[in-house]
């Protein structure tokens, strides 16, 4: 045999010169892709430690973004808007319940709240608001005051003479003198003289007691 022929590659030669170069190129896309991974992921970085300087903030560290949005809604509960007694002497002769109308001669529910007092006792607002209507000519309750106050709080004040010049519209304060006790007249007339007290939300009516607190339950 020529030494031209022993020099020539076989088929045997040739297939592993090919399996030799796959595995090389194997090597070298693992090697190129973990690279390009290393690349891509050289900007993630691990959260920073948590210390004195750097705590996340407090939902209740007075963080209006965190507050809830009803809170505008709530009751004002201030001092301005905690109700007093109308008169300063606390005597009460009929709750807001259902009962016997001595006047009337006949079982209804009491509307409001008496609080039995001489002629002529001070009668006081019980919040601060803001005079709707000052009427001198009901034949039923005699005088009648109602003032306006926050959430749709409505005070009516019955059988009593206002003070001079007062009318709609005018601000008054809690405690202010806003008139006095009448003679009894009226369909309460059988009662003997009083302060006959209304409380209203919306128009609709309440008892006074949930807002002056007098009565123990």
């Amino acid at each position: 045999m020529k030494n031209t022929e022993k020099n020539k590659p076989t088929k045997k030669k040739i297939l592993m010169y090919y399996l030799i170069l796959a595995a090389c190129l194997l090597v070298i896309a693992g090697i190129t892709a973990g690279v390009i991974f290393a690349v891509r992921n050289n900007g993630i970085t691990n959260p920073p430690s948590i210390d004195e300087g750097n705590k996340p903030s407090n939902p209740d560290d007075g963080n209006n973004d965190n507050k809830d949005p009803d809170d505008n809604d709530h009751v004002d509960t201030s001092t301005q808007y905690e109700f007093i007694v109308p008169v300063k002497d606390v005597n009460l002769s009929q709750a807001h319940i259902f009962g016997y109308d001595k006047t009337l001669d006949r079982y209804r529910l009491h509307e409001g709240m008496d609080f039995k007092c001489a002629e002529g006792t001070e009668v006081l607002a019980a919040v601060d608001g803001t005079v709707k209507s000052v009427s001198v000519r009901d034949e039923l309750y005699g005088a009648v005051i109602t003032i306006e106050h926050a959430d749709n709080v409505t005070t009516v004040y019955k059988f009593i003479n206002p003070v001079e010049n007062l009318k709609a519209g005018d601000k008054v304060s809690r405690g202010d003198v806003i008139g006095k006790v009448a003679k009894a007249t009226g369909v309460e007339n059988a009662d003997g003289d009083h302060l006959h007290f209304e409380v209203l939300k919306n128009n609709v009516m309440q008892d006074p007691d949930d807002y002056l607190d007098i009565i123990s339950k």
